[in-house]
């Protein structure tokens, strides 16, 4: 296996692979047109029989480059809204990929995503999510990793972890905090990441009574350590095309509450694994929140029903062979070259 990035890869992800015997190489970004002739250099000198592309620009790339070729091409979509969003895209995906691979990690993305008229090999993979304890720097913090962020022994604490963009709908869960802290005096809340929007999020929060219990902690690595240190894990997206912070939770045995929207449903069963509410809607997120604040009990069994169902649902293993299969299914398939005329 050979990967290829447009961008900078990331140095850590590059040692990773390496260790592994996967090479990465970086080819040119400045054009489509440019990169394409780059990644069809290198796949003739590594002879690839198959090409992968995990976004809509890297797909145009690998269709360009393999023009001809014969050599197909399999797209894995991972996001909601990465293809429909300009007219040109609109009208080049449904053209383009009629009969190539399409891999989505949730019903969700194939619903939201799958062209009209479709006659290719297609398949829901969700993604694997490992256990904290594959790694020291994800296992949970110790509850008195609390007092080093300002935050009571005693406190009842709140978690969300999402880039600040408008779909990630801060506001409401915000909004339910600014209720609920009046109710629950020692109700803290703390948010991990950043984003163009989280400039306007503090300030919403500055407005509030209880501004000083919620903690804007911005971009963290230890993100699924500090999963230690709450009690609520509360996802409030309103466009989620997996939800990979809500199975990390839920593999914390962290009770989770997430919106009813787009794949965060296929993640919970409502009332067994976890609660949804409906998204946007701030009023049911406070009685659900408020019922798992009350009912200690209630929050455990799901905590715990959570994490047995997220580590049978989503192990490496199982996602590993299914990727294969799939991918030497469509490897099989190969087209017949172009003629030259």
């Amino acid at each position: 296996m050979l990967v290829v990035s447009l961008n900078k890869p990331d140095s850590a992800m590059v040692k990773l692979l390496g260790a592994t015997g996967v090479r990465v190489d970086r080819i040119e970004n400045s054009s489509i047109l440019r990169s394409a002739l780059n990644l069809k250099r290198v796949l003739k000198d590594y002879s690839a029989d198959l090409v992968v592309a995990n976004s809509f620009r890297c797909y145009l790339v690998a269709k360009i480059a393999t023009a001809g070729s014969g050599k197909p091409v399999a797209y894995w979509i991972h996001t909601i809204n990465q293809i429909y969003t300009s007219h040109v895209r609109k009208f080049l995906f449904p053209l383009l990929s009629k009969r190539d691979a399409l891999l989505y990690v949730s019903k969700a993305v194939r619903e939201n995503n799958r062209p009209r008229g479709y006659q290719g090999q297609d398949a829901v993979i969700y993604n694997s999510v490992e256990g904290p304890e594959m790694m020291q720097e994800w296992q949970p913090y110790n509850p008195d990793k609390r007092a080093e962020l300002g935050i009571p022994d005693d406190a009842i604490v709140l978690g969300y972890t999402a880039h600040f963009v408008y779909y990630k709908d801060h506001p409401t869960l915000l909004n339910a905090f600014d209720t609920l802290s009046q109710r629950f005096p020692k109700l803290y809340l703390v948010l991990v990441g950043e984003g163009a929007d989280r400039k306007v999020e503090v300030a919403r929060a500055e407005k509030f009574a209880a501004r000083d219990r919620i903690l804007f902690l911005g971009r963290r690595r230890d993100a699924r350590a500090l999963l230690g240190i709450v009690d609520l894990y509360v996802h409030v997206a309103s466009e989620e095309a997996f939800g990979l912070s809500v199975v990390e939770a839920m593999l914390a045995k962290r009770p989770v509450i997430a919106a009813r929207a787009f794949a965060l449903p296929e993640l919970i069963q409502d009332g067994k694994t976890g609660l949804l509410f409906e998204s946007g809607n701030v009023q049911e997120l406070e009685r659900q929140i408020t019922r798992l604040i009350e009912d200690r009990a209630y929050a455990a069994q799901l905590a715990a029903a959570g994490e047995q169902d997220c580590r049978r649902r989503f192990p490496p293993g199982p996602f590993a062979e299914q990727v294969t299969v799939f991918l030497r299914k469509v490897g099989s398939t190969r087209l017949p070259p172009a003629k030259k005329w």
